[in-house]
């Protein structure tokens, strides 16, 4: 069949009504919707080459602020380490049995919790 015959059997079959094709017993065709590009979901470009602006931007940040941060953090950590070590100070004991005895008469307490580590011991109240 030509091409101009397959235009011309196409016209006749759109040309004749729905009930026409429902009795003859062809499939009745979905209607054709519109295939637009994909949405876009977020904001991120297209491809990211290794040698463009962005990454060059991104290492040069690095390279700038990540040294300070990590002396800022780590001055950060040594003050909470420090106020944590002033407010509760671990002392090593001989007998820690006799020192958990004792810190309970010191303290008036009768019904507390030990737990037990491997080295260090903690008393729950």
């Amino acid at each position: 069949m030509s091409l101009l015959g397959r235009f011309a059997g196409s016209a006749r079959r759109m040309a004749t009504p729905a009930a026409t094709f429902a009795r003859s017993g062809m499939p009745l065709a979905a209607p054709a919707a519109r295939n637009f590009a994909t949405a876009v979901r977020s904001p991120r470009p297209l491809s990211i080459r290794g040698d463009g602006l962005f990454i060059q931007c991104v290492v040069a940040a690095l390279i700038y602020f990540v040294p300070q941060d990590l002396i800022f953090l780590a001055g950060l950590g040594a003050a909470a380490h420090n106020t944590a070590a002033l407010t509760s100070p671990k002392q090593k004991q001989a007998d820690a049995e006799a020192a958990v005895e004792e810190f309970k008469a010191k303290k008036g307490l009768s019904d507390v919790k030990v737990s037990k580590g491997r080295s260090t011991w903690h008393v729950t109240m």
